[in-house]
């Protein structure tokens, strides 16, 4: 018991100087928004030490997609609700998916980088709320930090703090800074010493608003072209990612003799016959490996190389069918991808798909 509220006093204390720090850099929204108060300010750190509910840590070793339904444009924009599908930029915010063999994963520490690529906008305030599962422990670098801040924000005020087991919360603001192709930040896991194959942990974000400044990411000047990549960038951008241990995750059936059956699941959206559209590597799935894959293809081409793609790739790969690959059709297949994995109802094509989000 007196460790749990000792936990909460810690979670508490480093609640408050992240929303003093963030009051800091967004002062003048605040004030003029919130009319803040230091009363309000030690509400809210109370409220933030106790965390949001973590869909990262149910355990049951499963990915998951980022929830774009969890986005409410903010009020202070006093504007039009902005529509997604209107914005014309690739943007994607990824986390790592890391698989690792499970000989070696007990016990590693494992780090993540969380990169962007495909921003059209410049940005100057930025702010995240990160959760994982609570099988994997921070570890804190050399400053004493839970985040390392990443090449892309070099230029910027960061800081960053553990609101609770689970859940962290990463602030940037600066100059204003088009933020492509780069690492925003690292995370340093360690992996439980218990690991077994086909295990799974899931990492990522949740769009939150903590009662002070909900997540951000927006230039100085408020702009329309800059509201849309924020709308964009919490309902489509971003797209979670986990560590797994490689191998069939083993379950132990009981009847009338004790058997151990290896289950396996595949990953990803099922292709049919005579649809290719977005199954690159035609493996018969739609899922982030043909993302990455459009990914890494777009960036060697983009250095006037041939990115060894064959006729039949190259048509799988331009989902949007503009006859170019780049971001964006690796940001139209993730998209497809999760909302494959989360549709209840009948899955449309990925050619439907592409055209409903238009």
């Amino acid at each position: 018991m007196e460790n749990k509220l000792l936990n909460r006093f810690i979670s508490a204390i480093t609640s408050l100087a992240l929303v003093l720090s963030i009051y800091n850099c967004f002062s003048d929204s605040i004030t003029n928004t919130y009319a803040v108060t230091l009363t309000t300010l030690e509400k809210n750190a109370a409220v933030s030490a106790e965390g949001s509910e973590n869909p990262f840590d149910k355990q049951d070793d499963r990915e998951v997609p980022y929830d774009r339904t969890r986005w409410v444009q903010p009020n202070e924009w006093n504007a039009p609700k902005f529509d997604p599908r209107d914005y014309e930029g690739g943007l994607m915010i990824y986390f790592d998916k890391i698989g690792l063999e499970p000989e070696y994963a007990p016990g590693k520490v494992q780090r993540v980088y969380c990169s962007i690529t495909g921003a059209t906008e410049p940005v100057s305030y930025v702010k995240f709320h990160i959760f994982y599962d609570t099988r994997l422990t921070v570890k804190e670098n050399s400053k004493g930090e839970v985040i390392t801040t990443g090449k892309g924000l070099s230029g910027f005020t960061t800081g960053s703090a553990k609101v609770e087991d689970g859940q962290l919360a990463f602030y940037a603001y600066g100059e204003d800074t088009l933020l492509s192709q780069s690492c925003l930040f690292t995370i340093d896991f360690i992996v439980p010493e218990d690991a077994e194959q086909g295990e799974m942990y899931p990492i990522g974000m949740a769009y939150t608003d903590d009662g002070i400044v909900a997540d951000t990411f927006i230039k100085s000047k408020h702009d329309d072209a800059g509201r849309l990549q924020m709308t964009y960038a919490f309902t489509r951008g971003i797209y979670n990612g986990y560590i797994k241990i490689i191998g069939e995750k083993k379950t132990t059936t009981t009847t009338t003799v004790t058997t151990t059956t290896t289950v396996t699941t595949a990953v990803g959206s099922a292709v049919t016959e005579g649809d290719k559209l977005g199954d690159v590597n035609n493996d018969g799935l739609i899922n982030a490996v043909d993302a990455s894959s459009v990914l890494a293809y777009y960036a060697v081409i983009s250095t006037n190389k041939d990115g060894g793609y064959s006729d039949a790739q190259k048509t799988a790969a331009d989902v949007d069918r503009n006859g170019r690959i780049d971001a964006v059709d690796a940001s139209g297949i993730l998209s497809y991808y999760a909302y494959a994995s989360t549709e209840k109802e009948e899955v449309i094509s990925m050619e439907e798909f592409m055209k409903s989000i238009r």
